[in-house]
């Protein structure tokens, strides 16, 4: 008796301290001002119809099966967005209640394969200056069991709202300017097998400061030692050893392909990529590189393929700087070694 009791204080002792270490709440908001008056934003979101162009969590299945459901049979305007697909299971975004002319849309989504829980999906419209600027909120509550995870689906709806800003942007682009330049920013590839390279690289460790300012750093370094008497053989890359999204830490190298080197300070070394890589082309800023592994790990874990954590991942800048004016026109494809199964 006084065992089961001790057992018991037990358990309630790290059951409040597992509470208390906890507390299983995620919040995360991203802004985005488009050149676009309120007016014209508005109408394009009042109808969910737009909505399946842009939701994040159905960029990974785009045969999935969408229906809409009206809360009022009188009304033009459906209330619930429903899916249904083999990676992303069954799912909904329901519009809370709103007065007329509203200028915000409060969402309830269940989306079992993304969140064990429901959240809390929210855009609020202001007016600016010159444009409209759009905040996009992701919040929720993990169920009791779940709260150790915090951290990771902090990261997770920190990453799915910046994509929705992403995705909206680009179809406000392109529904509403009718911009046929825009392209998709997320192009999932065939998983594939990369060739060796012979390349010169040097090694970087990213911690508090800018990505892309200390590669901008490395890869001129590069460019530097190389000389004229030397141009790129390809697109120059990036291996990650490291990706620590929560404490923003990264390591690897940087790299340029070489043929037929002129002597300099530099020596060309092979780097061997073996195995299978599952592959996405990003077209965007470098800024939101992040966004793209995100989408590509999501990918993954939605295939049920595992990483190979012994093998590096990579990026390789197919267009630049020096091929586009426009950062929005880069294209960067992203590389994850994955498990063959035997």
């Amino acid at each position: 008796m006084i065992l089961l009791l001790f057992a018991l204080v037990c358990l309630g002792l790290l059951l409040t301290l597992y509470a208390n270490a906890f507390k299983g709440r995620f919040f995360k908001r991203h802004h985005l001002l488009v050149d676009l008056d309120i007016e014209t934003v508005n109408e394009h979101l009042q109808d969910l119809n737009s909505w399946t162009n842009w939701l994040p969590w159905l960029l990974f299945e785009k045969q999935a099966q969408i229906e809409l459901e009206y809360a009022n049979p009188l009304s033009p305007l459906p209330s619930c967005l429903v899916w249904r697909g083999d990676l992303i299971k069954q799912g909904s975004l329901s519009l809370e209640a709103a007065r007329p002319n509203a200028l915000y849309y409060h969402t309830l989504v269940a989306a079992p394969a993304f969140y064990p829980c429901d959240f809390h999906f929210n855009l609020d419209l202001t007016k600016q200056k010159h444009g409209t600027l759009i905040s996009f909120q992701v919040t929720g509550e993990l169920p009791f069991l779940k709260c150790w995870q915090q951290a990771d689906y902090a990261i997770r709806a920190d990453k799915d709202a910046e994509l929705a800003m992403l995705l909206l942007n680009a179809d406000l682009q392109t529904k509403v300017v009718q911009d046929a330049d825009e392209m998709e920013p997320f192009e999932f590839l065939a998983q594939t097998r990369l060739d060796n390279l012979d390349a010169v690289t040097r090694p970087f460790t990213v911690n508090h400061q800018p990505m892309s300012q200390k590669m901008d750093q490395g890869f001129h370094d590069l460019m530097t030692t190389l000389g004229p008497e030397n141009p790129p053989a390809g697109p120059s890359f990036a291996l990650y050893r490291q990706v620590d999204l929560a404490n923003h830490v990264f390591t690897g190298r940087l790299g340029i392909p070489v043929q037929n080197m002129a002597p300099c300070e530099l020596c060309p070394e092979r780097i061997v990529l073996p195995g299978n890589y599952l592959a996405l082309r990003y077209t965007g800023r470098y800024q939101h590189l992040s966004v793209a592994w995100h989408v590509l790990y999501q990918f993954m874990r939605l295939r049920k393929l595992k990483p190979h954590r012994h093998r590096e991942g990579i990026e390789i800048f197919e267009v630049g700087p020096a091929h586009a004016e426009q950062p929005k026109n880069y294209v960067t494809r992203i590389c994850l070694p994955i498990k063959t199964l035997a």
